[in-house]
């Protein structure tokens, strides 16, 4: 050998490159061909051995340096082993749709009835009135609840989601005149609000722990006052005069486009948070139509309609986020909240009012339109917002495709 080292033995098999030969204590030895100095099928000569003898001392009397030892690296936080876990899901290649659905408590608050009531407020300081005196609407909760469906083809995603929320307010409304009279106007009525939205998202960026999805949509919003419970009362001193039911219905549409962030942070393998933040630019209307029953002692009765149309663009957000534990590769249950804000800008405002009282002895042209004229200035100075939030407790399943 190369090193110095004779080894005796039978060669049973060689190649061009390897030998293997047979020791003498029977062992199968197999040898690389560049470690083989010379092969001899003789007996080594006395020379031969001596030679053969030195150069194994020389090599033992070598005192060989340990190797430097390396430099410590910077632990590197484990990966997630995508292979092992049947919870971890390729984010970049997966082809799957999620349905889910969930239920809770929510409020929705809406400028309906309150934004008249704050117009009508401010037009009475215009005009030297007494101002009305007008309450902070209170609020109650009711039933909410969201359902969608997310489509995932490798790195896109399309998604189409709705939500409801209910709840029902109160509201009460004093009004003062210079001869001493007091109205009071008060109700309790529920308000209902839905929506349905369209977007699509791109995996901008994903590792084992977070991704991240810019998104883009299109929403349609719907909501809904029905206040058949409103009444007014005046008095003069402790004397009831006069007596005011009101029946008012409210539509809102407004739709637009949305711009936002989907976030996914996996915590483990089985628990999951959603963050969604989208910035919204919408565009609608309110219309009021309403009945009003009035009764005046002792004999005179009056019954009139009202309308209101409002035109307005709102800006605003929504914001949800959800806790997910895979109960199941494909099962998992949720719960979240869910918050929509947004803040009018008017653009026109019209309302009119046609009695039994007027029909007779009709107010004049020049004196309806002052009265436009200034509701709709006092409205354009009367902030309006919308808000509407739930807590909601729900299941999602996964379905995957073929890849």
């Amino acid at each position: 050998m190369r090193n110095g080292q004779i080894l005796r033995g039978e060669v049973i098999q060689q190649t061009a490159t390897s030998m293997q030969i047979k020791m003498e204590d029977g062992k199968i030895k197999q040898l690389n061909k560049k470690e083989i100095q010379r092969v001899s099928y003789k007996e080594p000569t006395i020379q031969e051995k001596k030679e053969s003898e030195e150069k194994l001392k020389q090599q033992t009397a070598v005192i060989e340096e340990p190797p430097p030892a390396p430099e410590p690296s910077k632990k590197s936080e484990p990966e997630l082993d995508k292979a092992a876990s049947p919870y971890s899901i390729d984010q970049a290649k997966r082809k799957d749709i999620e349905l889910f659905f969930g239920a809770g408590l929510g409020t929705y608050r809406p400028p309906t009835e309150s934004f008249l009531n704050e117009a009508s407020v401010k037009a009475n300081a215009l005009t030297g009135q007494i101002p009305p005196d007008h309450d902070t609407p209170s609020y109650k909760r009711g039933l909410a609840y969201s359902m969608g469906a997310i489509y995932y083809w490798k790195k896109f995603a399309f998604g189409l989601s709705g939500n409801h929320f209910s709840g029902q307010t109160s509201e009460r409304l004093k009004v003062y005149s210079n001869n001493a009279n007091l109205q009071e106007i008060a109700g309790t009525f529920p308000e209902k609000q839905s929506s349905l939205k369209a977007d699509i998202s791109f995996l901008a960026y994903t590792n084992h722990r977070i991704d991240l999805r810019p998104s883009f949509g299109y929403s349609q919003f719907w909501g809904k006052t029905d206040d058949n419970n409103t009444i007014s009362t005046n008095y003069s001193g402790n004397e009831l005069t006069s007596f005011f039911k009101y029946h008012y219905y409210f539509l809102e549409k407004l739709k637009g486009p949305s711009i936002g962030l989907k976030t996914t942070i996996r915590q483990g393998e089985r628990w999951e948070h959603r963050v969604e933040l989208h910035y919204l630019v919408l565009s609608g209307a309110q219309y009021g139509n309403g009945s009003l029953t009035m009764l005046n002692t002792p004999n005179f009765f009056d019954y009139g309609i009202i309308q209101d149309s409002i035109q307005w663009d709102a800006k605003g957000f929504n914001f949800s986020y959800k806790l997910l534990y895979k109960w199941t590769p494909t099962l998992s249950f949720w719960v979240g909240i869910q918050a929509f804000e947004w803040k009018y800008s008017l653009k026109s405002f019209d309302q009119s009012f046609n009695g039994l009282a007027n029909i007779g002895n009709p107010s004049p042209v020049e004196e309806l339109v002052l009265i436009n004229l200034l509701l709709t200035s006092t409205a354009k100075m009367t902030p309006a917002t919308s808000k509407a939030s739930s807590l909601e407790f729900g299941v999602m399943k996964r379905f995957e495709f073929s890849q």
